[in-house]
């Protein structure tokens, strides 16, 4: 097994064990029925990359692997998601709207213009759930070229925005946009709000993946998630700059369907950040631990897009 295969699953073995010391703290259950799924999916997309590693096919197995790291990863991440929903720290959703006072910046106002243009209320919705089919587009694209560095590192920063997100969400939670200025959710976000405040009251003492919706209001992780999206695409010409447009409209659809603060957008390019440069670092050490201290390694190159750095330890 590869060194970047063995941390990311010990990336997705502390997040299932976390997740489970969480649910313990806080006396939820997870039903044992729903481990089938993601366990059987990993089975096949393991099984399928053994099969095709011994028959030569490389860059296929660049995808099987990527796509079974999230699928683990996912599923054990909305379980502790949840779960951390049950920490009860007060809201900051006052300091949010105060803070987006500072920066001149009226959710309402921007949520209420994108309802008065349906047109393009309808076009940036579209952009907020495209996050879902552009990831497995990414890593299909990145794994069919070849480019196992930056899907590695797109995976890697995927895995880590997400871990501080979720710890940013067990100190500081908050609501969202909609609770704190009254106007009406819309049913994604009305079914958030049962399930956060559920959890936050102990009516709701079970949960799993299944049926999971995104808690994490602060920080914005559609805003992390498009940035990783459009970082993570800047090698393939072809595609870097439609997918840097359309990612650009799922950070501002943040604000125009009302599911975030503009301080939420600020948080997100915060953790997308974190996570790419904590990424370049795990980059050099890995080079490092390959090639020697004295080997050159070149993390910048790796973040501005340079060329896939490949050594060889053998004569």
């Amino acid at each position: 097994m590869r060194r970047d295969s063995i941390e990311k699953v010990l990336l997705i073995g502390l997040t299932a064990v976390a997740a489970a010391g969480t649910m313990h703290c806080h006396s939820l259950a997870f039903p044992p029925g729903d481990l089938i799924n993601p366990l059987g999916v990993g089975a096949l997309l393991a099984g399928a990359a053994w099969y095709y590693r011994r028959s030569g096919a490389d860059t296929f197995v660049l995808c099987l692997t990527a796509l079974l790291h999230v699928t683990l990863y996912t599923a054990c991440y909305s379980v502790l998601m949840y779960a951390v929903g049950a920490v009860g720290r007060p809201f900051v959703d006052d300091w949010l709207v105060a803070s987006d006072r500072f920066f001149g910046v009226h959710v309402p106002s921007i949520k209420a213009w994108a309802d008065g243009h349906p047109d393009v209320r309808t076009g940036l919705q579209w952009a907020y759930n495209s996050l879902l089919w552009q990831t497995p587009l990414l890593i299909i694209v990145l794994g069919f070229s070849g480019d196992r560095l930056r899907l590695e590192g797109f995976v890697r920063a995927f895995m880590l925005s997400t871990l501080a997100c979720v710890v940013i969400f067990a100190l500081w939670p908050a609501q969202g946009p909609f609770a704190a200025f009254g106007y009406s959710p819309n049913a994604t976000q009305a079914r958030y709000l049962e399930h956060l405040q559920g959890l936050r009251d102990g009516t709701r003492t079970v949960i799993s993946w299944r049926g999971a919706e995104g808690l994490i209001t602060f920080p914005s992780f559609h805003t992390c998630w498009a940035i990783l999206l459009a970082w993570g695409s800047r090698r393939q010409r072809w595609l870097c700059v439609p997918v840097a447009i359309l990612n650009g409209a799922v950070i501002l659809s943040t604000l125009t369907t009302g599911w975030h603060y503009f301080t939420d957008v600020l948080g997100g390019i915060a953790a997308a950040g974190l996570a790419i440069g904590v990424s370049a670092a795990w980059v050099r050490s890995n080079e490092n631990a390959a090639v020697g201290i004295g080997h050159e390694a070149a993390p910048e190159r790796w973040l501005s897009g340079g060329p896939l750095l490949e050594h060889s330890t053998g004569a």
